[in-house]
């Protein structure tokens, strides 16, 4: 995943000029993308702990460095100078497979970049020939075929935004999105995570199809029935809204949902994610740091306290994973950055940064994790980033001296 990053970061850029050399490397960076630790783009539901593992990995997707990601970006630029290579490669693109969530899971995936690539795809890489034969509108069904859950309906809803259609092209892939929408079996923390995004998309569409004098009966009746099943669904503990405008929508359309066809048949479960610092040892260090944060560090006693906590600091042995003492020892050093003193001692934890990243193995282990931490690290250090920078150049890990860069 650095590697593909670093790829599309040079030629969005513009610093390699050579269309065949660009070609390469983009097919160089499509193929080791789809080694990326992590298949798809994880984002935390509302009710997520903080200091999880799954709230630091749906921060580290924030940095798009997933396979699909990172490969429909790829395809993005390559679409700009080689459209034949960009749609062969986005056949071999792998759907990731989407299994059903339960109310423990705390992370649902993102695959609305397959969606979006599939559209550019449709749109620029298809010759006039093969357009007139209505080959992109198969593609696009095909395409469709694949949604599984509502996140990845409204992604292929919005996707069409940027398709020039002609109004029967429209109507057809209005029947075949109905299709699929009433084949889909969506758990509810899917659903409920999805259907505000889903409505806004049902309603363009609707509102296309009327601008084009095309019916919207079927749609209205799919998505009303749609709408039953998720809300009389099983539902969590931790429902965190579920479908106010919806069901408001659908009832100035169609007739109004009954109290019934809101009802869950029961509500069970919620977000299953274990807190980080739970240890006797690490509990002890958060009592240390919070007394030492609101110690005066005007006192003559703060050094001692600092160099104190210091000691235990480095002495301490988080409890898990290398990927989870490397979130806690990062997030506590990060919240050092906040209390120590410019000088001697803020110069000492920020070289201890510059080791907790070039050392851990955490680099290898989850590298969006490790970056996206490295870059929060960077963030805190504020007006010593210059020495945080130069702490990392002189670790001789490339990765540090290439991301950690302000604006990257």
């Amino acid at each position: 995943e650095l590697f593909a990053d670093t790829v599309v970061r040079l030629v969005e850029s513009g610093r390699i000029p050579q269309r065949d050399l660009q070609v390469e490397l983009l097919d160089d960076a499509f193929h080791a993308a789809a080694g990326a630790k992590e298949p798809v783009r994880l984002i935390a539901v509302p009710s997520t702990p903080p200091d999880t593992r799954a709230l630091y990995r749906a921060r580290a997707g924030d940095l798009m460095l997933d396979a699909l990601s990172l490969q429909s970006r790829i395809l993005k630029q390559l679409v700009t100078v080689d459209r034949a290579k960009a749609r062969e490669l986005f056949d071999q693109m792998v759907h990731p497979a989407e299994a059903a969530l339960t109310c423990e899971d705390p992370l649902l995936p993102d695959l609305s970049p397959y969606y979006e690539i599939a559209a550019t795809i449709a749109q620029s890489t298809f010759t006039p020939a093969e357009k007139a034969q209505e080959v992109h509108i198969q593609f696009l069904v095909t395409v469709l075929s694949q949604a599984k859950s509502p996140a990845e309906l409204a992604a292929f809803a919005r996707s069409l935004e940027s398709v020039e259609l002609k109004p029967e092209q429209f109507e057809l892939l209005l029947g075949a999105f109905s299709k699929t929408m009433e084949s889909m079996d969506a758990d509810f923390r899917s659903f409920e995570s999805s259907i505000d995004a889903l409505q806004k998309e049902i309603d363009g569409l609707n509102s296309r199809a009327n601008s084009s004098h095309i019916g919207t009966e079927a749609l209205i009746k799919t998505y009303r029935k749609f709408l039953v099943t998720g809300l009389t669904a099983a539902r969590c503990n931790d429902s965190f809204g579920g479908a106010p405008d919806a069901v408001a929508w659908i009832g100035a359309h169609a007739s109004p949902l009954t109290a019934d066809e809101t009802k869950p048949s029961k509500k069970d479960g919620v977000v299953k994610a274990d807190p980080y610092f739970q240890s006797a040892d690490s509990q002890q260090l958060g009592a240390e740091l919070r007394q030492l944060s609101s110690a005066n560090r005007s006192a003559p006693e703060f050094p001692g306290q600092f160099a104190d906590f210091v000691r235990d600091y480095s002495a301490w042995q988080p409890p898990g994973d290398e990927m989870d003492a490397f979130h806690e020892r990062a997030t506590v050093l990060r919240a050092l950055l906040g209390v120590a003193a410019p000088g001697e001692d803020r110069d000492r934890i920020v070289e201890m940064c510059s080791a907790l990243v070039a050392s851990s193995g955490a680099e290898h282990q989850s590298p969006a994790e490790w970056l996206w931490q490295t870059k929060m690290l960077l963030e805190a250090a504020g007006a010593d980033a210059a020495k945080m920078l130069a702490s990392f150049r002189a670790s001789g890990d490339p990765a540090l001296a290439i991301y950690a860069g302000p604006g990257n």
